[in-house]
């Protein structure tokens, strides 16, 4: 009897290891066979599967941008980050010779980095806004406005001519955008940014105030994200700045 059970208990483990083998074999045919098994057993990853893909945004877009030659005379450049890439300023602002030159993800290094093929064009105006995500990868602060210095004495030294309008830095809702700077940083900077436009005489322009609540959070009605802004929001944008922007060679009042 004991016997019996024995050479059942043995058949049955023998017949579950077959089908578990089977069951690896049809697993690892689908995925390619042998070749999987190596690639497995790689211990170094491919190295594009580990790069974000807002960093291969950045590089693609970038290198679109130093690849054109603007046909545009004198252009108008929107410079900054994704807030500025987000919108069809030339659109909105019904101006053709706005050119939008915002990347995703873009910092102050990455702004200065990038001023070469910007300033060539040799631009009658640069809209900048730049900073959220310096204060969000908690750069230091003295070296945002180090690099917002340097930003500025390039502009005047390669192209005087330009007029430059230094936007604030937006609000968050920390609410949405729990892992965003604090909005006491952003207000902080912001000063410092008034302060230097005056000191290369350039032009501020304070969006900030606009878009905050009564906590001064960024208003929930402009944003899913708590950073990102939507449609209404820009049409505040547009109309904070529509004056500044010159239309046919001649400025608007900057009333």
């Amino acid at each position: 009897m004991k016997s019996n059970q024995l050479e059942t208990k043995c058949i049955l483990s023998v017949t579950l290891n077959i089908i578990g083998l089977l069951i690896a074999v049809i697993f690892i045919a689908k995925k390619g066979g042998i070749p999987y098994i190596l690639r497995q057993l790689q211990t170094t990853p491919a190295k594009t599967s580990t790069q974000p893909w807002v960093d291969i945004y950045y590089q693609h877009r970038q290198s679109l941008f130093e690849g054109i030659t603007t046909e545009i005379s004198s252009p108008i450049i929107f410079l900054g980050d994704s807030l500025t890439d987000s919108c069809e300023w030339n659109e909105i602002l019904n101006h053709p010779q706005i050119v939008n030159r915002g990347i995703m993800g873009d910092t102050t290094d990455g702004v200065l980095e990038r001023l070469k093929p910007i300033l060539a064009s040799q631009p009658r105006q640069i809209f900048l806004m730049i900073g959220i995500n310096d204060l969000a990868r908690k750069k230091d602060f003295s070296g945002i406005l180090f690099n917002y210095q340097q930003i500025l004495a390039t502009i005047q030294q390669q192209s005087p001519q330009t007029e430059v309008y230094i936007k604030s830095v937006l609000p968050v809702n920390n609410t949405l955008f729990e892992k965003g700077p604090s909005n006491e940083m952003i207000r902080n900077l912001n000063t410092q940014l008034q302060r230097l436009s005056k000191n290369y005489s350039y032009s501020y322009i304070d969006l900030h105030s606009k878009l905050v609540d009564e906590n001064q959070q960024l208003d929930e009605r402009y944003t899913l994200d708590g950073l990102h802004l939507n449609g209404t929001a820009y049409l505040i944008w547009k109309a904070a700045i529509e004056n500044y922007v010159k239309r046919d060679g001649k400025g608007l009042d900057k009333g």
